[in-house]
């Protein structure tokens, strides 16, 4: 950084200073305003009368006239300046967001080894925000200011590494974060520790940062807690548990918990058995696309298991769905549908043989065989008995 020029106003800045450190913005804002009218080489005066004006201390809050002292003083090797400039171009703040000008001085103040630009130009290149993405790059400047204790350039260069496939690198920085405090990495540390994958297996480890994750309102760690205390997998069995955080998971909208707690109400499964329960978190889970709660579904009005006298009508909607989203035993179901004049007016030959080949194509065997029931005569789909 260039050495403070010495002016009329050093003196008049040097107090400015201990003013804003000492937190009395507004007499600081008095003395660093004659310092930046009459010295105007004195580019620190710009910064902090930037900082002021930018986070309204002492003075109305005005992000253009901000955005001005920190260009000048950034032109200038104010480094921090230069960081928050690119701030102001990332957010469009006191002027037009530009993240091809918040890369420029991202890089301009990261030569300086300044942490947290560094921390941003990694996020660019991670996201491919104002340059090219490239994750490789990425991990160089995440893990530059991870070193930093930059709790979040952790985690992100944790999820780099792992694109990569650097796993055992991945996982020690997933470590670092989680005993920062990083919630996500609390559940990808969990499942390094789970599965015993590029870290040594350590149960007790992963149901900790399984819990500690949990009760933070992880809700991917609540369902997989779920599922370990549901199985026993490395933790004490408990149904009840595995209810209690697949309840929560549930309530966070992760389909999979919604879909295996319908299946404890539908089964009476460490609750009591409650159809109703079962209808509500299936049609949850269906709504947000999981296949396996459209076949449960389907299956459940069918045989009149989750409504008293059944619905033909939902079941086939519900067949259908899945068949849609790939399942090829659902595109099987669909068939039967229109074989048998399931949820339609009435059988259709032709759309029957149709959803079974689809079905067959995409390797279920109970269609396969069904097909060997069918002929193509003249052009007409006929069943063969």
């Amino acid at each position: 950084m260039p050495e403070f020029v010495d002016s009329n106003y050093s003196g008049v800045y040097k107090r400015a200073k201990e003013l804003y450190n000492d937190k009395r913005y507004k007499e600081a804002v008095r003395m660093l305003e004659a310092v930046v009218e009459n010295d105007y080489s004195n580019f620190k005066a710009c910064y902090y009368l930037a900082e002021c004006l930018f986070d309204g201390k002492g003075v109305i809050k005005d992000y253009k006239r901000a955005f001005k002292l920190y260009y000048v003083a950034a032109q200038n090797k104010e480094i921090e300046a230069a960081y928050k400039l690119g701030l102001c171009y990332l957010d469009g703040l006191g002027t037009v967001q530009d993240y091809t000008q918040a890369v420029a001085w991202f890089t301009e103040a990261a030569k300086y080894s300044h942490t947290m630009s560094q921390y941003q130009l990694g996020l660019a290149y991670m996201e491919g925000k104002g340059i090219t993405k490239d994750i490789p790059t990425a991990i160089q400047w995440l893990v530059y200011a991870a070193k930093d204790g930059i709790v979040d350039a952790q985690k992100n260069a944790g999820i780099c590494l792992e694109m990569v496939k650097e796993y055992k690198s991945a996982a020690t920085l997933f470590l670092a974060a989680a005993q920062n405090g990083d919630v996500y990495s609390m559940e990808r540390i969990a499942d390094y520790y789970a599965k015993g994958e590029y870290i040594n297996k350590c149960n007790e480890l992963a149901n900790k940062f399984y819990e500690d994750a949990a009760n933070n309102n992880n809700y991917i760690a609540q369902n997989k807690l779920a599922y370990r205390y549901y199985k026993g997998d490395g933790i004490e069995k408990s149904v009840n548990k595995a209810i209690y955080w697949w309840l929560k998971a549930a309530n966070g909208n992760i389909s999979d918990a919604q879909n295996r707690l319908a299946l404890c109400y539908y089964h009476g499964d460490g609750v009591l058995k409650d159809s109703s329960q079962a209808l509500l978190w299936w049609t949850k889970a269906a709504e947000l696309d999981n296949v396996d709660a459209m076949i449960n579904l389907a299956k459940g009005y069918l045989d009149n298991s989750i409504k008293h006298g059944g619905d033909p009508y939902e079941s086939k909607y519900w067949w259908t769905k899945a068949a849609e989203k790939g399942n090829a035993y659902a595109m099987y179901k669909v068939g039967a549908c229109f074989e048998y004049g399931v949820g339609i007016s009435s059988s259709n030959l032709s759309e029957a043989y149709r959803w079974y080949k689809i079905s067959a194509d995409n390797g279920c065997e109970e269609a396969k065989s069904v097909l060997k029931t069918f002929k193509i005569r003249k052009g007409k789909i006929k069943k063969v008995e």
